[in-house]
């Protein structure tokens, strides 16, 4: 009876991933966390409006909307609606719990307030936020504690991260808010021009996947690819056959970018922390790693070796619940976080 009451009584901690494609919660019972997409939905399938089924799915794809861009808050209202009933799965006991969440390194003082005011609207007690990076690094089983330089790039949904650690601190870091979406959102529009067609986001996700974009397009080696969406005139479900070069096409000028950030960051190191990096060469987590082929790519852009890491999409929540356990037994670990200052 008495460690029921302290169980109901006591203040729970969760971790909290807010992604702009999904949102990941752990509620601190075993290593099992809740996902769900990172949106809102606006409206539901009228059944009285005849209509085939695979175009109110297309309808329902156009009124929902996710209150992040870039990888940050852009709606707080919706953050809440998002983030509440996650919250609210949550609680076991009678206290709202202490949160700690992640951010990308390039977000200004004013947008962490904006996500802190979210979690709290949604039913937190307290929110503490730390580094994407640094957590992805802890997450994905690098040993951030190294006395010597460990470089990271998180390419996420809404923004790539670049973060050198060392000696259990982040000490470099550098970003661009072009990622995994810009990629989808980018073949999305080039379907969308040439043919009419709207692709379904699974659809646009095993493109970005599936493409390697590691290698020169070889039209002899290349074979077409079949692909079912809504035609947007007709508003009925159309065939199309796409080729591998447009799709290469419609992905370069955004994989530019991302390189481009990569590429500069890691040319602008100071150069006790470049030679440190060029011997343990860079890890690399989120979504894009995912993307077939992108290892290859950077390895031949920047001169380093790419090491590949276990569960790339989970590496942020992952390095967030090991950083929880960490720290929820300390008294009012939240206060003592804060966020690193880092080189201009």
């Amino acid at each position: 009876m008495l460690a029921c009451f302290r169980q109901i009584l006591a203040q729970p901690s969760i971790a909290i991933d807010l992604g702009t494609a999904n949102t990941r919660i752990y509620a601190g019972r075993g290593e099992d966390f809740r996902e769900e997409p990172s949106l809102v939905q606006h409206i539901r399938q009228d059944q009285k409006v005849h209509a085939p089924d695979d175009y109110f799915t297309y309808l329902n794809t156009q009124f929902t909307s996710s209150p992040l861009r870039g990888g940050v808050i852009v709606d707080i209202h919706n953050a809440v609606s998002l983030l509440k009933p996650l919250l609210k799965q949550t609680r076991t006991g009678l206290r709202h719990p202490v949160s700690l969440a992640c951010a990308p390194t390039d977000t200004s003082e004013k947008e962490r307030k904006r996500l802190a005011e979210a979690i709290l609207g949604a039913g937190a007690a307290h929110v503490a936020i730390i580094p994407e990076p640094w957590a992805a690094a802890i997450g994905a089983g690098i040993d951030v504690s190294k006395p010597t330089s460990q470089l990271l790039i998180d390419i996420g949904e809404g923004v790539t991260d670049l973060a050198v650690l060392r000696g259990g601190r982040l000490v470099y870091a550098s970003a661009v808010r072009t990622a995994c979406h810009d990629l989808q959102q980018a073949i999305k529009n080039a379907v969308l021009s040439r043919y009419r067609v709207n692709l379904s986001q699974p659809d646009l996700e095993r493109l970005t996947h599936e493409i390697d974009s590691g290698r020169e397009y070889d039209p002899t080696a290349a074979s077409p690819i079949n692909l079912t969406g809504i035609d947007i005139i007709r508003h009925l479900p159309r065939e199309i056959t796409v080729n591998r070069e447009e799709i290469i096409k419609a992905m370069t000028p955004v994989l530019t970018k991302i390189l481009g950030m990569i590429e500069t960051g890691i040319r602008r190191l100071p150069p006790w922390f470049a030679t440190e990096v060029q011997d343990s060469g860079l890890w690399l987590t989120g979504g894009g790693s995912c993307i077939r082929g992108i290892d290859r790519l950077l390895a031949a852009r920047t001169n380093l070796a790419v090491h590949l890491t276990p569960d790339p999409n989970h590496a942020v929540i992952n390095g967030a619940i090991k950083a929880l356990h960490g720290w929820k037994e300390q008294a009012e670990w939240w206060k003592r976080i804060t966020w690193p200052t880092l080189p201009s």
